[in-house]
């Protein structure tokens, strides 16, 4: 079975230990594929269309479908309006969806750009939810803080909507896939 592996805003390979990720999936005998995505410039709606491009539908049907941060938010959204993966893994979901954004500091929304903000004012966390029908876990550091939005309350909201979710979380971890324990929690569970 393939995974594949979303990442965080402005990320790429070598941004954070996402190879410990890759590498665990791998051992765990799946075959992990990392997405590059093209962050300038662009919205989600665009970085939805570069994952859909590398991934074909019959590949994701059977596939892990993992990503981090903004790749977590972008993999959640293919998942409900494009096709369900085999398993759905969310990694520190952002708080950015139309419902998060009355809660966001104006400081983020400025620093996030008008036309990304359009697009996520149009992503709708309660209507994608009901669309997720494959096993969902969502996972969060116990120390996931962030001076402009509550991560912790987008992983509530979430797993209360996604019908049968699970929520792991990491003791002692912040906003890091790459971190041992985390990559620890993520093997535990695919086990």
């Amino acid at each position: 079975m393939k995974a594949y592996l979303i990442p965080g805003n402005k990320e790429s390979l070598k941004s954070r230990d996402y190879q410990a990720v890759l590498n665990m999936y791998k051992e765990l005998g799946y075959k992990p594929k990392f997405v590059q995505i093209d962050w300038k410039y662009k919205t989600i709606d665009d970085w939805v269309e570069q994952v859909k491009a590398e991934i074909p539908k019959n590949d994701l049907k059977e596939s892990i479908l993992s990503g981090f941060s903004w790749g977590s938010m972008i993999v959640l959204t293919i998942a409900a309006n494009y096709i369900n993966p085999k398993k759905l893994l969310l990694y520190s979901l952002s708080p950015y969806f139309a419902e998060d954004l009355p809660h966001v500091k104006e400081t983020w929304l400025k620093w996030a750009g008008k036309r990304r903000v359009v697009t996520f004012k149009k992503l709708y966390m309660n209507e994608l939810a009901v669309r997720i029908n494959c096993p969902t876990v969502i996972f969060v550091g116990s120390k996931e803080v962030s001076k402009y939005s509550d991560m912790q309350r987008r992983t509530r909201e979430a797993h209360k909507r996604i019908k049968g979710s699970k929520v792991i979380e990491i003791e002692d971890v912040k906003h890091d896939v790459g971190d041992p324990k985390y990559v620890q929690a993520i093997r535990k569970e695919l086990r």
